[in-house]
C-alpha cells in the first residue's frame, strides 16, 4: 500500500479508533462512579483487595498517583496505597 492517500485515511482511522476507545473508558468510569456516590458508599478503612474505585470514593483522590502499569500507588497525606492489577495488595 504505497499510495500516500490509502496511508493517510488508514492513519485517520486508527486516530478516531483510539478517540472512541478514550472516550468510552471515561464514559464508564463516570458511570461507575456515580452509580458508587447514588448508593452512598463510603469506605471508613482500606482493606486489600479493595479496587481503585472503591479507594477513591472513601479517601477521595490521592494528593499524588503514580501509575507503574500493573503496580499503581495512590499517596494521601498519611498513607499510601498500593494497587496490583486495580486491587489494594498494601497500605503503609
Amino acid at each position: 500500500m504505497d499510495d500516500p492517500t490509502g496511508i493517510i485515511v488508514m492513519v485517520l482511522v486508527g486516530i478516531l479508533a483510539i478517540f472512541l476507545i478514550v472516550r468510552l473508558v471515561k464514559f464508564a468510569s463516570r458511570t461507575v462512579d456515580e452509580e458508587q456516590k447514588k448508593s452512598g458508599a463510603s469506605v471508613k478503612e482500606v482493606t486489600l483487595g479493595m479496587t481503585l474505585a472503591r479507594v477513591e470514593l472513601g479517601l477521595g483522590l490521592p494528593e499524588t498517583k503514580v501509575d507503574l502499569g500493573e503496580k499503581v500507588l495512590y499517596k494521601y497525606k498519611n498513607m499510601t496505597v498500593e494497587f496490583h492489577n486495580g486491587r489494594v495488595t498494601d497500605v503503609r
